[in-house]
């Protein structure tokens, strides 16, 4: 039968976790009578650093502004996440990830559907996917 070991046994400390390990806590909670216990859980790493990043996200975005900042950094856009970049602004307007996306979309439009067999530094639309053009050979 194997000894018992505590968890303070510097023979169990490891340096790095891995997404199976089991992580076990005592999570705080008041029993019926008002009086604080601590019960016992087991967490998977994975989803212990979910959690960790769900709670940082949530935190940050509570104190986050609803459009682009004038001088740049994070923003919300319609509940997601955004950073804008631009130091100040250029035409009078910041450009918005959905101005980026408008932009795109235009460039991509406006590609021919075929190689056109110019080669590097040249695009063509693939299905809607920019692939760069290759060389026809003369």
């Amino acid at each position: 039968m194997p000894s018992a070991q505590l968890a303070s046994d510097p023979s169990l400390t490891v340096t790095d976790l891995v997404a199976s390990d089991l992580l076990v806590g005592l999570r705080a909670t008041t029993s019926s009578d008002g009086t604080k216990v601590y019960q016992p859980f087991n967490i998977a790493v994975s989803d212990f650093a979910s959690s960790i990043v769900m709670l940082g996200m949530t935190q940050i975005a509570a104190n986050l502004p609803g459009a682009a900042p004038a001088n740049g950094g994070l923003y919300l856009d319609a509940g997601a996440f955004c950073y804008s970049a631009v130091e100040g602004t250029e035409s009078g307007v910041i450009l918005t990830n959905r101005a980026m996306l408008a932009s795109w979309n235009a460039w991509v439009a406006s590609l021919p559907t075929e190689d056109p067999g110019t080669g590097p530094g040249n695009y063509w639309s693939n299905d809607g996917l920019p692939t760069p053009s290759v060389a026809s050979a003369s």
